[in-house]
């Protein structure tokens, strides 16, 4: 049986202001997730807080907002995943933004070679496709495979993913990185593939994550991947997204394998979401999911 462990890593350090004068409210996420009852329904043990540093909305154009920020905050959050991983546990991350990823995968390429599920939009934006560079919450699949700066080569060990070791879920169809990826090895299936056929999506990422040569598999779970009709309390809703079901369906068909190794939820903003009613979604699909 697994023995979970919750552990948050409030970051909003990736994201761009949501308003002048503003700073992003993912970090208060696992707040609203615990709130719900999260660690006690899922029987986990609690593995507490990697804390990230202060936000800082100003911004160098060439340079990743908060970038030294973020690798600190992924060191350590590499460093606490690390020790669950070795202890046996199963852990759960509740973010933040996705820049939280940098740290997970190092954690994962210090322990060997390790599959990434992505549900997600694609984040694969990198300074050789775009001018727009800036906010790792929308580049971390490209730094955790080895493109961008210095986040790109956190711990000093390389990439920390394989791209053809990568199955990327959700994202939309007319994502304009879509083809790079694919170019690069990546397996790729977008959100209408994804809704109109969970089940079979499952197959195809195991048949890639879930191989003898790799030593397990994580799963980086962005609530944007949910159609905002579903979910809007996210940095960047966009339409065509999943629903609640097929999300549920995907997540726990993956964690169902035994070379599950562990998950994030990131994005979801709780200061964009009256009642909090999304929240407590979230958080009964990890349940359902995870049990």
């Amino acid at each position: 049986m697994r023995q979970i462990a919750l552990l948050d890593a409030p970051s909003n350090l990736g994201l761009r202001p949501p308003l002048q004068g503003a700073v992003p409210g993912c970090y208060k996420a696992p707040g609203v997730l615990r709130d719900a009852g999260l660690l006690e329904r899922l029987g986990a043990r609690e593995a507490g807080v990697v804390t990230a540093a202060r936000y800082l909305p100003d911004w160098t154009p060439g340079i990743v907002r908060n970038e030294a920020a973020i690798a600190e905050h992924g060191l350590l959050l590499a460093d606490r995943v690390g020790a669950l991983l070795d202890g046996g546990r199963t852990p759960v991350v509740l973010g933040g933004d996705c820049s939280i990823l940098v740290g997970l995968a190092l954690a994962l390429k210090r322990r060997g070679r390790y599959g990434l599920v992505s549900l997600d939009g694609l984040d694969y934006r990198h300074p050789g496709n775009s001018d727009n560079v800036g906010a790792a919450g929308g580049e971390s699949l490209a730094m955790v495979t080895g493109l961008g700066g210095p986040l790109a080569d956190l711990g000093g060990l390389g990439p920390s993913l394989r791209t053809e070791d990568v199955v990327a879920i959700g994202f939309r169809p007319d994502d304009e990185c879509a083809e790079e990826a694919a170019a690069a090895g990546m397996h790729l299936i977008d959100a209408t593939a994804a809704v109109a056929d969970p089940a079979a999506a499952v197959a195809r990422a195991l048949d890639v994550v879930a191989r003898q040569e790799l030593d397990g598999f994580w799963i980086h779970c962005d609530a944007d991947v949910l159609d905002p009709a579903e979910l809007a309390a996210v940095d960047s809703p966009e339409p065509g997204g999943l629903g609640f079901e097929h999300l549920g369906a995907l997540v726990s068909g993956l964690v169902a394998s035994p070379r599950f190794a562990g998950l994030d939820l990131t994005i979801y903003d709780p200061d964009l979401d009256p009642g909090l009613v999304g929240g407590r979604r979230l958080a009964d699909l990890l349940v359902q999911a995870l049990l």
